[in-house]
C-alpha cells in the first residue's frame, strides 16, 4: 500500500492506495472513505501517481462503493461545462461535464457506459470535493 498526500485547491487530502495502481479499477481511501477509481495513463510527463481527480491524474471522479451510480467530485471547484444531457446514453471515457480548480480545466469522464439520470449541478455552480453530480444508471 502506498500513502499520498496531494493538495487540491489549498485543501490536503491523505489518501492510500488499496490495490496495484496498475491495474485499470483501484481502490483508494481518502479521508477514512473508500473509493473505487478508474485510473489510465494520460501523458508521460507527469510523475504523480494516477489516483483520482484532474484529466492529468485521472480521468474519472471517484464513486463510493455505497453510491453506485453516482458520480461525485474529485476535487472541490467550479462547473465550467456540462457535455451531457438527461436521457443520453454515454460510453467509457465520454466527456460528462469541467470542473475549473485553481485556474485549470479538469475534465470528468464517464468510467462505464450508461444513460445520465439526474444532472444535479449547473454551469458556475460552486461545488466541495465529493458533491454529487449527476446519476449514470
Amino acid at each position: 500500500m502506498k500513502h499520498y498526500r496531494i493538495t487540491l485547491n489549498n485543501q490536503t487530502f491523505d489518501v492510500e492506495v488499496l490495490d496495484d495502481p496498475r491495474q485499470p479499477e483501484v481502490r483508494v481511501k481518502v479521508e477514512g472513505e473508500t473509493f473505487t477509481v478508474y485510473a489510465e495513463t494520460v501523458t508521460e510527463r507527469l510523475s504523480l501517481p494516477t489516483v483520482a481527480g484532474a484529466e492529468t491524474l485521472a480521468p474519472a471522479a471517484p464513486t463510493p462503493a455505497n453510491a453506485a451510480g453516482v458520480v461525485k467530485a474529485p476535487l472541490p471547484g467550479v462547473i465550467k461545462s456540462i457535455a451531457v444531457r438527461q436521457g443520453q446514453h454515454v460510453n467509457p471515457n465520454d466527456e460528462l461535464l469541467v470542473i475549473e480548480a485553481m485556474k485549470a480545466m479538469n475534465v470528468i469522464r464517464a468510467t462505464r457506459p450508461g444513460t445520465i439520470g439526474k444532472i444535479l449541478v449547473a454551469e458556475g455552480r460552486q461545488i466541495a470535493y465529493g458533491a454529487p453530480l449527476l446519476e449514470l444508471a
